[in-house]
This record gives structure tokens, C-alpha cells and sequence, in this order.
């Protein structure tokens, strides 16, 4: 009979976490040992094959059931590899040891079984939190079933509608003004959008023909309330969501009649059919932003903020790590009389909160996320609104990878090429056609282009690095390469 000594014990239970069973083949429990090697063996081969799929993977596993699955497997398999650490340490005999090698041993196999098993416990609770925290963003189920053969119903576009909300606790009662509009059109088949931006002030918005709101304001003048009732800053268009939220008599009673209205007048302006839309509340990009450590910008210049308030403050120039508070005031500050440094107009303001956007998903890593995750969980849930259905995510998460890597164009339909106190709808839209064909044509010229350009070749003709460009004002421009450090110059 093997005779072991309390190194040895511990070496084989080490190395039956790394290969289960290779504590029963060295302690000749052969037939056991194989069993265990060819079941790790299965397990190996489907995670591998897991990885090789992890972008089919990850779609799947924003469904409810399959987290349900997964948080049972975790815990299942918590107990099991416990179980063969615990195993392989008796096999392995150390009743043969002296008392003082069994006590030191058996301590060290009990840590081992307990830390084994806390990896699965940890990927359990994250699915059990991040299920909580997708089922209270996205719908539970969709009108219509979501077909995931035909996700888009034969559609070659996928329109979304990407507000930013001023939700402050201070405005409770006066409903949201969606101080960030914009509009991506997503090419399904290759990931290549076109996003729209359209400034908070734009006025007279028109609305679908037919519907309840298009009746209370017909054309030409749209969306255009006397004197006295709000003219001049509640008939913007950042005031659609909150009329309509407001006035149930006008918009209908229905629950989401606020995003229906919104998502109908950027329809009839861009000649778009706005699928879903998503709702960001600002000052919960504030705590997500607090839960991720901060992000780095550069600031140009100070940038001041609540001017003439207690809670303002300056935003100093520079390159720096700023909260959640100064972040989001660096891309909401605009001039006030009485201020002492720049805030600027509404128009550098989107390119500001452009910039935030940008440095958030350049600096997000992996390690950042799960870390923190519970807490980027809880902020989610305060941050997001969305019509978008659940079932639909296992398809959108693929399509958001193709988008990650396709050509993204902007155009931002801002002064001085449109006035949006008298803006020209037609020529929105005409605007707005003609830049989807561009990028379609753009990108079925890089498609087509040869391996090998020719010296005459222009840059366009590159495949890889898709450029990310920004049209604004018959310039084109880097999308976050004004303040984010790494990605080009510095500068607003």
C-alpha cells in the first residue's frame, strides 16, 4: 500500500482541480479516475466550443430561461468540483498521516473545495443580478412574437430612436425633456448606421398624419402652442415626450404615448420608420459613470456649470479623470450671463456629450465590469427606458457586434447649414436619404475594392480600420477624437 506524505496529499488534490481525477489514477482507482477525466474532458471540448460561439452565446444568454439555466448549472457545478476536491483528498488515504498532517492537510483541502466552488457562486449571482436588472429595462414580451429567423420582418434597416432625458429628482412632476435626440440607421446586413442628430430647439416638428397629436397640431405650423402657453420652450421638440406625458386629452391615454409621440416626429422628419427608441436619463449616466471609477477627457477650457446656483461649479481644462457629476456637466454646461467660462451653445453641447459617450465605451474593460458590476446593475435599471422587446436582444447583440466593427457616419442637422427655429423638413429628409445611399455606396466600394489598391487608390478604398466619421456642417470629422486621449487630437 502507497504510503503518502502530507506535500504529496496536497500536490494530487491540487492537481484534480486543474484535471479531475488525476488524484484517483495516482492512487489506482483507475476505472473512476477515467470516468472523471472523460466527463472534464466533454466539459473542456463544450467550452471550447462555447468560446467559438460566444457571440451566438451572448444573445442567448440575455433570455430569461437560458440565465435561469445557467444560474442552476453554476450552482450544480460549484458542488461538483467541491465534491472532487473533496473526493480526491480521501482517496489519496490521509488517515495514514500523523495527526498533525491530517489536521494541516484537511484544512487545506476544505479551503480548496471552498474556493473552487466560489467562481461558480460569483457567475450565478451576476446572472441572477443581471436578469433582474434586463427585465426591469426591456419589455417582458413583445406584441407581436419576435421571429429570430427574420428578426428585422425583411426590413434592410433598423431605425433607433436614442434620447437623452433630464430626469433630475428636482424635475419630479414636470415629466422629461429629451435634451439629446438622435436617430442610428443600422444597415442589418452589414452593421454599416448612419446616426442623425437633431438639436434640442428644433421647431414646429411635424407628426405622423392621422394620429391624435397630428390633429391637435396640423400643418404647417406642427407642433406650435400661442403665447402664454408655452411658445418658445415648450413647443420644442425636446418638449414633445413631456406634452404628450402631460396631456393625456391631446396624446391618448395609452402608457407609452410619450415615446410613440417622439418616435412619430422624428419619423416624419428624417422619412424614417423609427423602430424603438432608448431612453437614457442623464443623471443616471452619472451614477454609471460613478460606478465605472470615473472617465478621462480632455477639457479644453473651464468649463462652468449651475452658474448662479449652490451646486454649480467648474469643470477645469486639462486631461482628467472626472465623476459622474462633473462629467455630465461638462456635457450639459451652456453660457449663462454672469458666467466666467465657456459653457457654449446647444450645438457644442452635443458634440460634448458625444465626447462622454465615446470616452465611457473606449475605457470600459472587462475587469472594470465585473468588478463593479452589481453596482453598474443598480444604476442601469435607474437609467434606461426602452421599448425595445427582450426577445429581441439575443438578435440585437449580434447585429451590435457587426456595428462595432462597420463604418459609422454622422450628420448633425445644426446651424449654420439648417435653422432649426425655421427648419426645412423636405430638405431634412432629402438630407437624410441622400446620406443612408452614401453609406450603402461607401460601403459596397470597400466591399468591392481590390486586395492590392492602386497608388491612385483613395483612402475610402481601406476595409480595415473602418472609419467612425461625423458630418457636420460640410465637415467630416473623427467621432471621438476631440476629447477622448488615445483617439486622435485634443480639442472641442
Amino acid at each position: 500500500m502507497r504510503r503518502w506524505t502530507a506535500p504529496s496529499v496536497i500536490g494530487w488534490t491540487l492537481a484534480s482541480i486543474v484535471v479531475p481525477g488525476a488524484a484517483h489514477l495516482r492512487a489506482g482507482r483507475k476505472r473512476t479516475g477515467l470516468i472523471m477525466v472523460g466527463i472534464f474532458g466533454v466539459l473542456l471540448i463544450g467550452a471550447v466550443v462555447a468560446l467559438l460561439n460566444a457571440e451566438a452565446l451572448a444573445g442567448l444568454l440575455l433570455d430569461p430561461t437560458w440565465l435561469a439555466v445557467v444560474t442552476g448549472l453554476c450552482v450544480v457545478a460549484g458542488l461538483a468540483w467541491a465534491a472532487v476536491v473533496i473526493s480526491s483528498y480521501i482517496v489519496l488515504r490521509p488517515a495514514r498521516l500523523s495527526r498533525q498532517g491530517q489536521i494541516g492537510t484537511g484544512a487545506v483541502a476544505g479551503v480548496l473545495a471552498v474556493t473552487v466552488a466560489l467562481p461558480f457562486g460569483l457567475v450565478a449571482t451576476t446572472a441572477r443580478t443581471s436578469n433582474d436588472a434586463i427585465g426591469s429595462v426591456f419589455q417582458d414580451s413583445p406584441s407581436q412574437p419576435v421571429d429570430h429567423k427574420d428578426p428585422w420582418r425583411g426590413r434592410d434597416r433598423l431605425n433607433i430612436a436614442l434620447l437623452g432625458g433630464d430626469g433630475a429628482n428636482s424635475r419630479k412632476g414636470v415629466s422629461i425633456r429629451t435634451d439629446s435626440i438622435n436617430v442610428v440607421s443600422i444597415d442589418v446586413r452589414t452593421g454599416d448606421s448612419m446616426v442623425f442628430a437633431l438639436p434640442r430647439e428644433m421647431e414646429n416638428a411635424p407628426f405622423p398624419p392621422g394620429s391624435a397629436l397630428a390633429k391637435r397640431f396640423p400643418p404647417p405650423k406642427n407642433f406650435w402652442l400661442p403665447p402664454g402657453q408655452g411658445r418658445g420652450s415648450a413647443d420644442l421638440i425636446n418638449g414633445i415626450w413631456a406634452y404628450a406625458d402631460m396631456h393625456p386629452e391631446v396624446a391618448g391615454h395609452a402608457a407609452n404615448r410619450a415615446p410613440e409621440a417622439v418616435k412619430g416626429a422624428l419619423g416624419q422628419i428624417l422619412g424614417l420608420k423609427i423602430d424603438y427608441y432608448m431612453l437614457v436619463n442623464m443623471w443616471g449616466v452619472a451614477r454609471l459613470i460613478d460606478a465605472l471609477g470615473g472617465v478621462t477627457i480632455h477639457v479644453e477650457q473651464d468649463i462652468c456649470y449651475g452658474v448662479g446656483r449652490s451646486d454649480g461649479g467648474v469643470v477645469k481644462a486639462g486631461t482628467r479623470t472626472l465623476n459622474g457629476t462633473q462629467a455630465l456637466w461638462y456635457g450639459r454646461a451652456r453660457d449663462h450671463p454672469g458666467s466666467t467660462c465657456a459653457g457654449a451653445d446647444n450645438h457644442t453641447r452635443m458634440r460634448r456629450q458625444q465626447c462622454v459617450m465615446s470616452a465611457m465605451l473606449t475605457q470600459l474593460n472587462p475587469s472594470n465590469v465585473l468588478l463593479k458590476f452589481n453596482a453598474l446593475a443598480h444604476a442601469a435599471k435607474q437609467t434606461f427606458r426602452t421599448d425595445i422587446p427582450r426577445d429581441l436582444l439575443q438578435d440585437l447583440v449580434p447585429l451590435a457586434q457587426k456595428v462595432k466593427g462597420a463604418r459609422v457616419s454622422k450628420l448633425n442637422f445644426v446651424p449654420p447649414a439648417y435653422n432649426p427655429a425655421y427648419p426645412d423638413y423636405p430638405r431634412i429628409r432629402k438630407a437624410a436619404s441622400a446620406a443612408i445611399a452614401r453609406s450603402r455606396g461607401s460601403a459596397q466600394a470597400v466591399r468591392t475594392a481590390p486586395a492590392t489598391p492602386s497608388p491612385s487608390s483613395t483612402a475610402t478604398a481601406t476595409r480595415s480600420p473602418r472609419p467612425r466619421t461625423t458630418q457636420q456642417s460640410g465637415r467630416v470629422e473623427t467621432l471621438g477624437s476631440s476629447c477622448v486621449p488615445g483617439t486622435g487630437k485634443k480639442g472641442t
